[in-house]
């Protein structure tokens, strides 16, 4: 039974892409650098815009077509009264953002969905329609035609675009964390081929299905590396994890703490920096997101991912109003958040018509 409501629900995604955007036009720079720019304690705003406002990357992006997947499916599940499948549909929603990027669709696909391909809301958000560094590994693998999966292999990545988007797997499959970890890594594997990079998008699934379920970080996180034992090829994603922990109970959350943990850029560490601040703010969205994104690492993905943990588990409403009130296209990240809970529930014969046409099942 899902014991959050909207307001953890938006938590997490708006979380997510507040992260992301803080994060964002420090991503490249030491912590040297950062303090040298911004002050000793690093940024504490969006600082890429002179205006004031926060712009999310492609990390968000790809957390809302993951969401758009997801919704389709349940839709289509819901008119046939048969099992779908998820990784699939998202697989489709990955190349609509591919054609946000410029990129043609793929002609297979674009002819056999004809004009149900490109439709749906989300697709007409010109927001969206950005270029905001999207992830060589994630461009290649779609562009390739194919759909990656655990056994069919397209590269040997494990950056972290696999799992800096799963945060909507978890909260959609919530009632199931074994399932959440395994639709996790299915819709990582999309792209991303090496374990390290599709059982660390696993691992957060499941640790944010067990949030919903009102386990404690801590024990989410217990109970996810015992989900993970499962898996082959689990060591490194294992060591990242126990690492966090095992830094949490002894290190405080300073940036060369930090960096103790890696750089973020491969799956297992940014999950593993993500835990690591998520732990030490377990009751303070602001400084957990601001230690996530001050380090000499891949700031806007660790910063997206400890937005959603910490989002999910203290609400929206924790979280700091002007960062909600500047961020660009906050809005559409909460509408899809409010139909994730309609779809979580399985009520998306409520909506009717309106949602056929927000979420076609094709």
């Amino acid at each position: 039974m899902l014991k959050f409501g909207i307001e953890q629900i938006t938590g997490c995604l708006l979380g997510g892409a507040i992260g992301d955007a803080l994060g964002a036009p420090i991503e490249f720079l030491t912590i040297d650098q950062i303090r040298e720019t911004f002050g000793p304690a690093g940024i504490d705003m969006y600082v890429e815009h002179q205006d004031g406002f926060g712009v999310f990357t492609d990390d968000t992006q790809m957390t809302l077509f993951t969401a758009e997947g997801l919704l389709r499916a349940r839709h289509r599940e819901m008119l046939s009264g048969e099992k779908n499948d998820y990784s699939s549909m998202v697989y489709q929603s990955y190349l609509r953002w591919y054609y946000t990027q410029n990129h043609p669709p793929i002609p297979k696909i674009a002819q056999e969905k004809g004009n149900c391909f490109l439709a749906g809301w989300l697709m007409e958000q010109p927001g969206l329609y950005q270029c905001r560094a999207p992830g060589n590994t994630c461009l290649g693998s779609l562009a390739s035609g194919e759909c990656g999966t655990v056994e069919n292999r397209l590269n040997n990545s494990k950056g972290c675009g696999g799992v800096m988007r799963v945060a909507p797997v978890g909260l959609m499959f919530s009632e199931d964390p074994e399932l959440a970890f395994k639709i996790g890594v299915e819709t990582a594997a999309i792209t991303h081929s090496h374990p390290s990079g599709y059982l660390s998008a696993g691992c957060l699934a499941a640790i944010l299905a067990f949030l919903v379920q009102g386990e404690g970080l801590l024990d989410a996180i217990l109970e996810t590396m015992a989900l993970l034992e499962d898996w082959q090829k689990n060591q490194e994603c294992k060591y990242a994890l126990q690492s966090a922990l095992d830094k949490y109970q002894t290190l405080d959350p300073t940036p060369e703490s930090i960096e103790t943990l890696g750089g973020g850029w491969v799956g297992e560490e940014a999950l593993a920096i993500s835990l690591f601040c998520a732990l030490h703010f377990q009751n303070d969205f602001r400084g957990g997101v601001l230690a996530a994104v001050n380090h000499s690492g891949d700031s806007d993905s660790t910063g997206a991912i400890t937005g959603n943990l910490l989002g999910l588990m203290l609400g929206g409403d924790t979280i700091p109003e002007s960062w909600v009130a500047n961020l660009e296209m906050a809005d559409v990240v909460e509408k899809i958040s409010r139909d994730l809970v309609i779809g979580i529930k399985n009520d998306t014969n409520i909506p009717g018509t309106e949602w056929r046409l927000r979420y076609p099942a094709c």
